[in-house]
C-alpha cells in the first residue's frame, strides 16, 4: 500500500499588466519607469487587480483623517 503525502497547492500570482496596445500607449504618455514602477508596487502590496492611472487626469481630493485635511491624489481615469 502507497501512502501519499498531501501536497499543498500553491497559487501562483497573477502578474500585474496591461494588454500590448494599452500598454506601448502608457508607457509613451507616461515613461517605461512609470509603468514598471506601477507593476512593482502592484506585486509588493498584493494589489489585485493593478489599477494603472493616467497621470494627466489625477486631481488632489480633499479628505478628513483624524480630523485634519489631507490633500490625496485621485485618479479620474484608468488605462
Amino acid at each position: 500500500m502507497v501512502i501519499m503525502s498531501q501536497q499543498k497547492k500553491f497559487s501562483k500570482s497573477r502578474k500585474p499588466k496591461l494588454p500590448r496596445k494599452r500598454k506601448k500607449a502608457c508607457i509613451k504618455a507616461q515613461g517605461r519607469a512609470s509603468y514598471y514602477s506601477t507593476v512593482n508596487l502592484a506585486k509588493v502590496d498584493g494589489e489585485w487587480p493593478c489599477k494603472f492611472w493616467v497621470n494627466s487626469t489625477i486631481e488632489m481630493k480633499p479628505v478628513m483623517i483624524n480630523g485634519t485635511v489631507a490633500l490625496i491624489p485621485t485618479p479620474a481615469q484608468y488605462w
